[in-house]
């Protein structure tokens, strides 16, 4: 498997977590994966508040972004 298909993959699977999560419709779940591919899902949660998304799903998703922040600190690694 080549890499560009690897990420798409987990952009897939990531997208379908999110949308269980918080519960996303389709629309915005096609604009995340959108996001995911064109700049990547660190970069996608470094500049949430500079996406065109509902102002609802950002603040559910700056709420997850705490957390993997929260749990990269323990591990001594960062997202922001």
């Amino acid at each position: 498997m080549d890499l560009g298909k690897l990420m798409d993959t987990e952009y897939q699977k990531c997208i379908g977590l999110l949308a269980e999560l918080i519960g996303l419709d389709a629309d915005t779940e096609e604009k995340i994966y959108r996001y995911f591919q064109s700049i990547g899902i660190t970069n996608f949660f470094l500049h949430l508040e500079l996406l065109d998304l509902p102002h609802e799903i950002s603040e559910k998703l700056k709420s997850i972004k705490s957390i993997i922040e929260m749990f990269d600190e323990e591990r001594g690694a960062s997202i922001t």
